[in-house]
């Protein structure tokens, strides 16, 4: 069972992953970060903010949840504001 992501962590991972509040992803993208980071807390802990660069990052090849948050943060117009 994966384990759950409390509003507080996540929040203190966006601000690790986002330190200048740029490119924060919109209520949509925080929901599919949220959705990774509860499919594969460890995967999600070792996320850099240069993942969100590229978002290519080949550690995280082929995890749904990555895939669908990577597409789209990638893509949409609010998370990069």
């Amino acid at each position: 069972m994966a384990q759950r992501v409390s509003n507080d962590g996540l929040a203190d991972r966006l601000g690790v992953l986002f330190p200048m509040d740029e490119n924060l992803p919109c209520s949509e993208g925080t929901t599919l970060l949220r959705a990774f980071a509860e499919a594969r807390p460890a995967d999600f802990a070792f996320l850099k903010p240069g993942d969100l660069i590229n978002l290519h990052n080949s550690a995280f090849a082929g995890i749904l949840e990555w895939e669908t948050f990577s597409e789209h943060y990638g893509s949409c117009e609010l998370c990069h504001a």
